[in-house]
């Protein structure tokens, strides 16, 4: 699933297709939808990592998944969602989603 595809859509658009990976039993898409509903668009702090400097703020203002298997992963195991986030000076940070949190 390319997360940025849902970009624009409503939130009742963001709930159908949630519900439909849920139907589908495609937990990883469920998650990946439920994160990008949470973060996308909105001020993110970084609290941990190495490469991005702790408590950087910014807009999350791209996000994409990679799957670090080779098989298929309905179960969402192997699958991390990294994120851009954009500060006020501009500057563009990438890090896991894994290390952010809401402001």
């Amino acid at each position: 699933m390319n997360l940025m595809e849902l970009r624009g859509k409503s939130d009742a658009e963001l709930r159908r297709i949630k519900s439909e990976m849920i139907r589908r039993e495609n937990y990883t898409g469920m998650r990946l939808v439920d994160e990008f509903s949470t973060y996308y668009g909105k001020q993110v702090r970084v609290v941990r990592g190495r490469n991005v400097p702790r408590g950087t703020t910014g807009e999350c203002f791209w996000m994409g998944a990679k799957t670090y298997s080779g098989y298929d992963d309905r179960w969402g195991n192997f699958t991390k969602t990294r994120i851009g986030i954009r500060d006020a000076r501009g500057y563009v940070h990438w890090t896991a989603l894994d290390n952010v949190e809401l402001c």
